[in-house]
């Protein structure tokens, strides 16, 4: 394509700029079939990760503490789930599904786009 005036090929980059910034700058979407996590559940590294640094942005909120980040579910990562869901009024039943993970993105601005959102399932 060729673009003959300099305001045509001005507003040609500045609309190819904001095409591009728009989709890179896209709301995090939600994914329900995501892994859940807690005590019997499948667990993975990633999911567990993510929750632990999800839910190390709002532990002064639950009463908890903050929790190690090192992908693997334990007592501290099941207590900082209860307090997550005690927290925002949810069963305190120590598993991050749909409604818990959809709380702790709603709750961290849907993982401040590090990726999380893919692993954490919300609906």
């Amino acid at each position: 394509m060729k673009l003959k005036t300099p305001m045509t090929r001005l507003a040609f980059v500045a609309a190819s700029t904001a095409l591009a910034l728009g989709a890179w700058a896209a709301p995090a979407q939600a994914h329900p079939w995501a892994e859940w996590i807690g005590y019997g559940q499948p667990n993975t590294r990633e999911g567990v990760r993510c929750f632990q640094d999800l839910f190390n942005d709002v532990w002064w909120q639950t009463g908890y503490h903050p929790i190690a980040e090192d992908g693997l579910f334990g007592p501290d990562t099941d207590g900082a789930i209860r307090a997550l869901q005690k927290w925002k009024r949810l069963s305190a039943d120590g598993i991050v599904g749909p409604e818990t993970g959809t709380a702790l993105l709603d709750a961290t601005d849907w993982g401040n786009g590090g990726g999380c959102d893919y692993y954490i399932p919300s609906n």
